[in-house]
Order: structure tokens, then C-alpha cells, then sequence
């Protein structure tokens, strides 16, 4: 497996230093984010000068974050969405990068399961035809709490589209709020799985688990390290990523916490 940081690790750092962070820590890759990216083009910078930042830190860059409240917003709201994903196709393609994460809106009460994935799927099916153009590639990640919120709503997603540009982000945090089981992974085609965001979590009741209450991997309660090993078990090497939340790790030095954030996730290596 290959060892990633998300950029809302260090949301502290604007984009030359997280990178610069990230390489220093031994990071191979970096998941940028586009509300990042946006207030430093607008600061007289370009996206040449990150795709060279990434070059001369010898930086992959992993995947964009992350296109947001696509699967059920009205119909003419989602002509809007494929705009977006121009855009953030476009951004991919100038950075280097071959790939973003989607991530689905919640559904409508008055909504079956059934047809809500099913929108889903159809959705991302017409989002990865635009990102093809610019040979980038959609990895779709379930959250807790909107149309696809277990591992299994994913896969289901998964197999209904058509398109073989999309795939999927398992994130740790959702797997385990969404009481994901560790079985799916079998059923789960590793070809077709992207990016693992490996992140912990505090003790509480799950219907108050935020985003706010993650930690580093071992820091806390979820089963991580069977999960790591069923990765392993199938010779699954993709990207391995940290991506928190959580507001004091945000008071931190960024260079110690990506050393930090480097030791917790190589020990499940």
C-alpha cells in the first residue's frame, strides 16, 4: 500500500507548505482539495505552479476533494453539478491528476433505497462521461447518512453504473459510523477501489459521530487494524490516505503533525 495525506490534515497550511509537508513527513502522495485551491489561484498563483510544487517534491497527486451534493438535487440544480465537474476535471488535468471524489447528497424522504441508489448510479454515470473527456476518472465515496451510506450501498452503486472511469473510496470513518461490515470488502472488486481514507474515531454514540470527532489511525475505537489486514490478505496496493478533521489538530505545527500523521499510518503497513 501506498502511503497518502488528504489536505484537511493539515488545513492549517495553505498549498506550498502542506506539500511541502507532506514530502518532508515521506508521503509518496497528497489528495489536494479545491476549497483550498481556489483562494490560492486567487492570490496571483496557478495551477502550473502547483503541478510544479508536486513535481519538485516528487509528490503524486492522488485525487481532487471532493465533488459534493450531486445524486439528489433537483434537475435543473444538477445542470449546474455537470458544470462543476468540468471544472473539476479541468483542475485534475492541470495538476497532474487523474482522478476526484464524489460524494452523494442525502436522499429524499419520500425516496426508496432502491431508487435512490439507482439515481445515484445514473448520476455518476453522466458526471464520469464529462471527466472522460479530460481522461479523469470519478472515485465515488459513500457517507454516512446521505443516498449511499454503508459499503454496501456503494457496491451497489458500483454495479449499476456503466462506466468503467468510476470507482470507489472506502473511508474508514464511514464504514465504521455507518455500520459497514468487514464481509463486504469481500465482495468488493479491488480493481475498482481507488483510495482508502484510514482514519480513527473517538468513543460515543454513533448518531453523534462528526467529522470533528476523528483521530489518527490507533488513536482510537474502529477495528482498523483487521481491516488493514483484509487489504492486505488481497494483495490490495492502492493509496492509503489520512484525512482529518478534527479543529486542534488544526493549532499544530504542520510539519510535526504530518511527521505525526506519517508514524500513525505506516504502523498498519
Amino acid at each position: 500500500m501506498k502511503l497518502c495525506i488528504n489536505h484537511s490534515t493539515l488545513a492549517q497550511a495553505d498549498v506550498d507548505v502542506f506539500l511541502d509537508a507532506a514530502a518532508s513527513a515521506g508521503f509518496e502522495g497528497v489528495e489536494l482539495r479545491i476549497e483550498k485551491l481556489r483562494p490560492y489561484m486567487a492570490t496571483n498563483h496557478s495551477l502550473e505552479q502547483v503541478r510544479g510544487l508536486l513535481k519538485d517534491h516528487e509528490l503524486t497527486s492522488v485525487c481532487l476533494n471532493s465533488f459534493e451534493d450531486f445524486s439528489h438535487v433537483p434537475s435543473a440544480d444538477f445542470e449546474f453539478s455537470l458544470l462543476r465537474a468540468r471544472e473539476f476535471s479541468r483542475i485534475c488535468r492541470d495538476t497532474d491528476c487523474d482522478l476526484f471524489v464524489a460524494c452523494p447528497s442525502p436522499a429524499p424522504k419520500n425516496v426508496s433505497k432502491n431508487e435512490a441508489l439507482a439515481v445515484t448510479a445514473d448520476r455518476l454515470d453522466r458526471i464520469a462521461k464529462i471527466a472522460a473527456n479530460e481522461s479523469v476518472r470519478v472515485a465515488f465515496e459513500f457517507v454516512y447518512g446521505r443516498s449511499a451510506s454503508t459499503l454496501e450501498d456503494a457496491i451497489t452503486v458500483l454495479e449499476r453504473t456503466r462506466s468503467p472511469s468510476v470507482g470507489l473510496v472506502v473511508d474508514t470513518f464511514h464504514f465504521y459510523v455507518g455500520q459497514s461490515v468487514l464481509t463486504s470488502l469481500d465482495r468488493l472488486p479491488l480493481d475498482r477501489l481507488w483510495v482508502v481514507h484510514f482514519n480513527d474515531a473517538e468513543r460515543g454514540p454513533l448518531d453523534q459521530m462528526t467529522d470533528q470527532k476523528r483521530l489518527l489511525p490507533g488513536s482510537g475505537i474502529i477495528q482498523l487494524r483487521e481491516f488493514a489486514e483484509r487489504l492486505k490478505e488481497r494483495s490490495w496496493n492502492g493509496w492509503l490516505s489520512v484525512e482529518m478533521f478534527r479543529p486542534e489538530y488544526c493549532t499544530r505545527d504542520p510539519y510535526e503533525f504530518a511527521k505525526e500523521s506519517m508514524k500513525a499510518l505506516a504502523s498498519f503497513l
